[in-house]
């Protein structure tokens, strides 16, 4: 869609009650937007102070903006009421008086919502604590892309009001469509209400609307401040009551809306926990206030009557913990434009408007390998050398004849006049060379948006690039991807004349006829584009390209440097470069990831605490191992299926289907819903067997009564007090932990003497290898991620017959025992046990769903009993969203290149590095997001525990450093004779920055020198904006 195509107009509301000392930068900001159809509703919500004032003296500068009164305060809600009744627009949207947006706020969205036809647009939530500092919360951002029908209000109630983003009106606009509906219901509130007047918006707008969408270019800023309408700063009992009204009066509304559309049912328990996480939230500080003691037995009389269904809300301020300011390199480029004085808006084209899937653009000639092979019979050559050669001997030759660039055309020339290669081969290898660039090419989107704003503005946009492309190629490329309104562009290949010496500026102002100074000029190289661009006067601004924000320590820290440094592993990591695989995923996240390059990244961490980020870039690339290694290891192999074991087998299966479109002779996929818990009845085939249950539970921490639990199906029918009787009349106590063999042997003669069925064993045994035959039919194989290879044996016994097994890794010589035993093949991707796996490591592939705890036997079929536990939604969205991420960059590498993807060759485990720093020698600010997750196996644990416990216990004990330490050869140090890496540096990485001065000053001059100039460097206009 054109840009220019979209007038639609938008009405913001701004009521304003005491909050005149903000409202001028309020205006301002929407005064100053980018998008012209406005209606600007300010609505003096009865404020003693000088709002009517204010409102006519913006008045006489702009007429988009209207004035409604009301005679008396009616509160937040009527305010906002009041300005809709007086809107127009076909769009709806709000904002406090004290808060803004970015410059190019409502052009964006109402783009997004016409493009996208949405009913709401959410964009960035930004923190504004004064005097500069701005801050966005990393876990902040919403789960989706684009959510529709009835997801729109499953996913908002989801989040049971952790993740306030998204019931904030502020931060979106809304259709008109929406409001027209849910004002009807708006008005059964009469009363004056200020505080949770957005939840009860929101829960009917969001039930309302067909399609949610998100941007995060452009920004919404939440003022923080102690003269805030719903601030609890310096609160009075009077204003306690009334705030706990107003709680009353929303959730009370809500509560009757829910139940008016007979969907509270669906939703109300989550309604509940919401209501639940506001009364602890208010109350927690409330009560804490230097009230008197009557006035604090009042409030927790109102509480109690507020919320009767009491629900333990745990880690409420999750998605608020973590902060990184905000930069706002994209505003400022903004700006430039929208700048009256700017006149013509110019952007280079590779890298700035177009990227490629490449790490280096060499890359792309890879793939005319094959092609050469096929025509020439040549099996010998790669011609990607001999074309990368030539253009060498082109530069060459172009330098000596005092030429700038070279063309396509000479490159090929040249390799004809080098070569012994036929004219047709030559002529079909360039034609393909473009059809590769023609393939390859993809707009970047945020370069794509500054385009549309030019054009949206009226501005004159031209292209001014150092190519060797033809003209024709580089208009196809460009229309392809958007750009259909380029006014003019000029390219070093036509004119011989570059930017790297300026001579292509001189020529571009020249035909232009303007003066430089009403030009901006938009570019990823920081040389050409922008220290050359400004020395002729032009407005430069430094655009990065994707993969140098990845790859510079000094903007991402760590992200990539596992690939780059040659951590003392024993390998040699800084070869994973030389795999074009591992160059062009490295590339393809960069593109996703980077593709603003004024993102955020926080400076403390090395994945920007990002599980998005986590999911695309370290388990995706690792999934896209994987899940290859599986199919090319299971082709042709006569296996009729392939069974992943629940629930860790649950994302390698799904990434699995995504490949299996690739292959031949493959297996079918099927999910196995199975647990050691599971497996406890299922290895009992014979009563000796009994004797191996402690193979899988722990005796140190578990008693009979847990046991017998999971044996009943091979026991008699007696009651369980009569069980009980048994096993302490013979000297056991049921609900004491076992701790020695010993007494589990004592234990186990019981059990076979006095409770075993054999009878009802066999009818079990029988049930469950018809069950679990229907999984292994024929010649079948299992996947599981590890690590022992015992469920694998018991399942071979009870299918009777061996079943090839493909673990990710073992862990000892026990897996390759039992596949001795049992007769299966064993197959693991890795050579050898990665240093950390544990909790983390499963949790993050597996299904979220409970665990399997058994099998029901009592009908015809068997089903198999899922566990109670239920994950919090803090564990859902985390993971869910790494998991989504992952599957998406499989998706996105097999889009880009389809077949040809099996050319991006690679090494497991050059592959499987990003993962490997990640679980292994994350920072404990990456780790943070797992804080509220916890390990659900109680079967060796007895109780559930948080999993960044156990991770960073497991990472101690194998002596893992993070990834500062890593990639900094100067503070590695080894012993003499020891297969272990010792540092005996001082761990500064909990110090204070003043700390760790000190220390680097006193004990460490060349660190200090080295943090210097490191400092010195990233100050050094890294996105810069002249």
């Amino acid at each position: 869609m054109s840009n220019t195509q979209i007038d639609k107009k938008i009405s913001i509301i701004i009521p304003v009650y005491n909050s005149e000392d903000f409202l001028r930068t309020c205006l301002d900001s929407l005064i100053k937007q980018s998008y012209k159809n406005l209606e600007i509703i300010i609505v003096n919500d009865g404020s003693p102070k000088n709002c009517k004032e204010i409102a006519n003296e913006y008045i006489k500068k702009d007429n988009k903006i209207k004035y409604v009164e009301h005679e008396k305060n009616k509160g937040l809600f009527q305010a906002r009421v009041t300005g809709f009744k007086n809107s127009t627009g076909d769009y709806i949207a709000f904002l406090d008086a004290d808060d803004y947006v970015s410059n190019d706020f409502y052009r964006e969205l109402i783009e997004k919502a016409e493009e996208t036809n949405s009913d709401i647009v959410a964009a960035q939530l930004v923190m504004d604590y004064g005097k500069g500092d701005r801050r966005v919360y990393n876990l902040f951002d919403f789960p989706f892309e684009e959510l529709t029908g009835e997801h729109c209000y499953e996913e908002f109630y989801n989040q049971e009001g952790l993740n306030f983003a998204w019931h904030i009106t502020p931060n979106k606009i809304y259709s008109r469509r929406i409001w027209e509906k849910a004002v009807v219901e708006y008005r059964k509130i009469q009363k004056h209400l200020i505080m949770t007047e957005d939840f009860a918006f929101s829960n009917v707008l969001f039930y309302y609307a067909q399609k949610v969408t998100k941007l995060n270019r452009v920004a919404f800023f939440y003022t923080k401040h102690d003269g805030a309408s719903t601030s609890v700063n310096d609160i009075t009992f009077k204003k306690a009551s009334k705030n706990l009204e107003d709680l009353t009066t929303s959730f009370s509304f809500v509560e009757n809306f829910l139940k008016e559309k007979n969907i509270y049912e669906k939703y109300g328990t989550k309604f509940e926990k919401w209501r639940a996480l506001y009364c602890q939230m208010h109350k927690s500080y409330l009560l804490n206030l230097n009230f008197k003691k009557e006035e604090k037995t009042k409030l927790e009389e109102k509480f109690n009557e507020f919320c009767p269904k009491q629900f333990e809300v745990k880690n409420s301020g999750f998605f608020s913990s973590v902060e990184t300011p905000w930069n706002d390199g994209l505003d400022k480029l903004k700006a430039k434009i929208m700048d009256s004085k700017t006149k013509i808006v110019s952007f280079d084209i590779f890298d700035t408007l177009i990227t490629r899937p490449f790490l280096y653009p060499k890359d792309l000639f890879t793939f005319l390998n094959d092609d050469y092979r096929k025509l020439s019979n040549n099996l010998g050559i790669d011609f990607s050398k001999i074309r990368e050669d030539c253009e060498v001997l082109a530069r060459i030759e172009a330098e000596k004849e005092k030429r700038e660039d070279v063309t396509l055309d000479r490159i090929y020339e040249i390799i004809k006049e080098e070569y012994d290669i036929p004219s047709s081969i030559i002529e079909f290898l360039k034609r393909k060379e473009i059809e590769l660039e023609l393939k390859f090419c993809k707009r970047r989107e945020t370069s794509y948006s500054i385009y549309k704003l030019a054009k949206y503005l009226g501005k004159r946009v031209i292209c001014t690039s150092d190519m060797y492309l033809p003209r024709e190629v580089i208009q196809q490329i460009l229309q392809k991807n958007g750009f259909e309104g380029i006014d003019k562009i000029y390219l070093s290949c036509d004119v011989m004349k570059s930017k790297s010496t300026g001579h292509l500026y001189e020529y571009m102002i020249e035909n232009e006829k303007i003066e430089p100074q009403n030009i901006v000029h938009i570019g990823d190289n920081y040389k050409s584009d922008y220290d050359r661009a400004k020395k002729y006067n032009i407005k430069s601004i430094y655009f990065p390209k994707t993969t140098d924000i990845m790859l510079d320590k000094n903007t991402t820290n760590n992200l990539a440097q596992m690939l780059y440094s040659n951590m003392p592993f024993w390998r040699d990591n800084q070869t994973s470069m030389n795999f074009i695989g591992i160059r062009t995923m490295i590339a393809v996240v960069a593109n996703k990831y980077f593709d603003n390059p004024f993102r955020i990244f926080n400076k403390e961490s090395d994945f920007n605490i990002d599980p998005f980020l986590i999911g695309y870039y370290v388990l995706g690339m690792y999934m896209f191992g994987v899940g290859n290694w599986l199919l090319k290891s299971t082709e042709n192999k006569g296996y009729k299926n392939i069974a992943f074991m629940a629930r860790d087998g649950y994302l390698p299966m799904e990434i699995y289907n995504i490949f299996k479109q690739y292959y031949k002779n493959v297996p079918e996929a099927k999910y196995l819903r199975v647990s050691r818990k599971a497996l406890i009845s299922a290895m009992i085939i014979d009563k000796m067997d009994l004797y191996k249950l402690t193979d899988i539970i722990n005796i140190d921490n578990h008693n009979p009564e847990y046991i017998i639990k999971y044996i009943k199906d091979s026991l008699k029918d007696y009651p369980e007090e009569k069980i009980k009787d048994i096993i302490e009349k013979n000297g056991i106590k049921y609900k004491e932990d076992i701790k020695t063999k010993q007494k589990f042997n004592k234990l186990v003669k019981i059990i076979i003497n006095e409770l075993f069925d054999e009878e009802k064993n066999n009818i079990k045994t029988k049930k469950l290898r018809e069950f679990f035959g229907k999984y292994y039919e024929d010649k079948s194989a299992t996947f599981d991620l590890g690590y022992s290879g015992r469920p694998e044996l018991y399942l071979s016994v009870l299918c009777g017959k061996p079943i090839d097994t493909y673990f990710l890794n073992i862990n000892q010589d026990e897996a390759i025992k039992y596949s001795n035993v049992a007769g299966y093949n064993l197959n693991t991707y890795f050579e050898a046990k990665p240093s950390v796996t544990g909790f983390a490591y499963e949790s993050i592939i597996s299904e979220l769903a409970p665990s399997t705890i058994g099998y029901d036997l009592t009908g015809e079929e068997v089903k198999p009993i899922l566990e109670k536990n239920k994950k919090t939604y803090q564990e859902r969205c985390i993971i869910s969203i790494m998991q989504k991420a992952a599957e998406q960059f499989v998706q996105d590498v097999l889009q880009i290149f389809g077949e040809e993807y099996k050319k991006l060759y690679y090494q497991d485990y050059y592959i499987s590095l990003p993962f490997m720093a990640y679980i292994n020698s994350s920072k404990a600010i990456d780790m943070q997001m797992f804080n509220s997750i916890g390990f659900e196996d109680t079967i060796r644990t007895k109780e559930v525990k948080p999993i960044t416990e156990d991770w960073l216990i497991e990472r101690k004990n194998k002596n893992q450093r993070n990834m500062n330490i890593l990639t900094n050869k100067g503070n590695l140090q080894a012993t003499n004779n020891s297969y272990l890496d010792y540092n005996n540096v001082v761990d500064l990485e909990h110090h204070s920055k003043l700390v760790r001065l000190i220390f680097y000053i006193l004990y460490d001059r060349p660190t200090f020198k080295r943090r210097m100039k490191e400092s010195f460097k990233s100050h050094k206009i890294l996105f810069g904006i002249a």
